[in-house]
């Protein structure tokens, strides 16, 4: 019983896919919630997880549900939340870089405003927020070119290309 129901599939640890975390405050409350793939792995580092995002040897996955940017929303309470917040999200800039040097930009980037980031709004309120995981094989986005396509399929992700999505 949702208020926010996020969808996600496996992932391997270090996709670049957004992970379902559960974040839990130093003086209380958590809330589950998108945590961008760029942010993720410094984030695991800083909270006890000195290895950062790794596969768990039993699954061959991360701990951590992918993602998928389908949300299931209950209307009243996202309603009441869109009066309250008046439809404000809060801002996040989300830089792709051609290397790990991160000194060059691969692709414009740009101020965002995440749908995914709406169950932060709910902070502060009795709202539940969840995830369902499906199988993998349900998401296949074309996101990435051929070339990035195949250094993801070296790392052991999904190629998410045209190369690999449904037909």
């Amino acid at each position: 019983d949702f208020d926010v129901n996020s969808m996600s599939v496996p992932r391997a640890a270090k996709d670049a896919v957004g992970a379902i975390c559960q974040l839990t405050h130093k003086g209380g409350g958590s809330i589950t919630c998108n945590v961008e793939y760029n942010q993720l792995d410094p984030l695991l580092r800083s909270s006890g997880f000195p290895d950062g995002d790794v596969n768990d040897p039993a699954t061959g996955k991360s701990i951590f549900p992918g993602n998928i940017n389908q949300l299931v929303f209950k209307l009243h309470p996202y309603n009441e939340t869109l009066q309250r917040t008046r439809g404000v999200i809060a801002e996040f800039c989300n830089p792709k870089y051609t290397d790990a040097t991160k000194t060059k930009f691969k692709t414009p980037t740009r101020l965002e405003c995440m749908m995914q980031d709406y169950p932060k709004a709910l902070l502060g309120t009795s709202g539940k927020v969840g995830f369902t995981q499906m199988n993998a094989g349900c998401y296949c986005p074309v996101k990435n070119d051929p070339a990035s396509a195949v250094a993801q399929v070296a790392k052991g992700c999904l190629p998410n290309s045209a190369l690999g999505a449904e037909a």
